[in-house]
Order: C-alpha cells, then structure tokens, then sequence
C-alpha cells in the first residue's frame, strides 16, 4: 500500500521539486500506527472507535500499566500489526504530553520502530 507522506503535526509533506512524497511498506504501516495513536478516540467522525482515549494519559493520578495497553490497544486496530513488542513513554507534566516510543510486527513478519509520537495536549 502506499500513502502520502505527513510531518508530526499531520501536514503532507512535499520534496523540492514541489512534488508530494508517498510511503509504502513497513514505512506506510509505521506512519498509520502513529496516526492511530495520534487521534484521540471519538475525534474523527469517519470512524469514531478509532484512536486512544486520552482521558486516560492526562491527570495526577495516571496508571502506567493501564496507558501501556491502551497504547497496545491502538496500535493493534492497525490490522497489518501482528503483535506490539515494546512500548516506551515519557510524559512531560508541563505541557500535558506523552512521548511515546514503540517496536512492533507486522502480519508479513516485518519489524518498525518508531520514536517521539506525540500524545496529549501539547
């Protein structure tokens, strides 16, 4: 499959020539994952059980476990995710944000990683 290319704040990014970037493979399935955990539950009238919940990463009393199989949770509605290997987070209180990290593999054995998906407020 192949897919326009986003930056972090969801804008399509285009090469120097003005032309739009794609991505396809392990790529394309990374960048639908992040996407995915990037939208909160309900926000996206298409399809309003897509994304995470996250009620559940913002707060004082936040549950590390809990955040960690909601992050899984969102990952596997990507349905060329066969199984979430790592999931690493680091929340910045300040500006209400979670920096998540995370290792997977896809359907086809193929492993992606990705790093910095922002979650939250911020």
């Amino acid at each position: 499959m192949q897919s326009l290319k986003l930056d972090q704040t969801g804008d399509i990014i285009f090469n120097h020539a003005g032309d739009l970037e794609t991505l396809e493979d392990t790529m394309e399935v990374a960048q639908c994952c992040q996407i995915g955990i990037g939208t909160n539950k309900g926000e996206w009238f298409l399809n309003p059980d897509m994304g995470i919940p996250f009620s559940k990463f913002l707060g004082k009393q936040i549950n590390e476990e809990e955040m960690r199989d909601e992050l899984t949770v969102g990952l596997l509605q990507e349905e060329r995710i066969q199984s979430v290997d790592r999931i690493d987070f680091t929340i910045n209180q300040n500006s209400r944000t979670l920096q998540v990290t995370f290792e997977a593999t896809t359907i086809d054995g193929e492993q992606i990683q990705v790093e910095g998906v922002s979650i939250g407020a911020g």
